[in-house]
């Protein structure tokens, strides 16, 4: 044990782990310095309808409410997070915005947590889909019933990020199926980052086809501004 405590201590002096925003060295339990943690862009939005979440997805679905954590600014830390979590293998991220979620609002009285879900391709590349640290968190700390299996991912669409709103839509009208899990009461539909709304709005109506009576919640760690 000793000499394995020696070896981290060698390799943590020659390969020290940096904060993913400002490069600070810092300890391995976070992936952010203290004063960058401290700054990071939160809302303070309620899981409501007044914040501009909800009123991104109004027009594209019908929701019940609506929540992120983070705002998304192109190069802000958000992005940086994001972008580390996604495709740098970082599922701790997921997890720490999680435990800041957890500070923010209450969801002991859903009935289900769905996560959109990533391509089989995707997620044979990239080993994980980006929110399930963050989802799962949330619905273990609240104890509300985990429904990973309620969608999949039917096409690998291309980056949607230098396309518009309309665009976006028309490209992943059929990305998204249902399996045969019954969904009922109000459940909540978790993603990683709210920009157009064509992801999640799509997922939203997709459910409202087999299941209207369905009440739908969005949270995102983060929303573009």
């Amino acid at each position: 044990m000793e000499i394995l405590s020696i070896g981290r201590s060698i390799f943590d002096l020659f390969f020290p782990v940096r904060c993913l925003n400002c490069d600070t060295v810092i300890s391995q339990e976070s992936p952010l310095c203290v004063s960058c943690t401290a700054n990071l862009p939160f809302t303070h939005w309620n899981l409501d309808k007044n914040n501009l979440a909800y009123d991104k997805l109004k027009p594209l679905c019908k929701i019940h409410s609506a929540h992120s954590l983070l705002f998304f600014r192109h190069e802000n830390v958000t992005q940086k997070l994001l972008h580390n979590l996604k495709y740098v293998n970082h599922p701790e991220i997921g997890i720490l915005l999680a435990e800041k979620t957890i500070l923010e609002v209450d969801l002991k009285e859903f009935d289900g947590v769905i996560p959109v879900p990533i391509h089989p391709k995707k997620l044979k590349k990239r080993g994980y889909n980006q929110i399930i640290p963050y989802a799962k968190t949330l619905a273990e700390n609240f104890e509300i019933p985990w429904m990973e299996d309620a969608l999949i991912r039917m096409e690998n669409n291309p980056s949607q990020v230098f396309k518009n709103r309309e665009k976006r839509l028309n490209s992943i009208q059929n990305a998204f199926a249902l399996t045969d899990r019954k969904l009922e009461g109000h459940i909540i539909l978790m993603d990683d980052v709210l920009t157009t709304g064509a992801t999640i709005s799509t997922c939203v109506n997709l459910i409202h086809t087999k299941f209207p009576d369905v009440k739908i919640s969005v949270m995102t760690m983060a929303c573009g501004v």
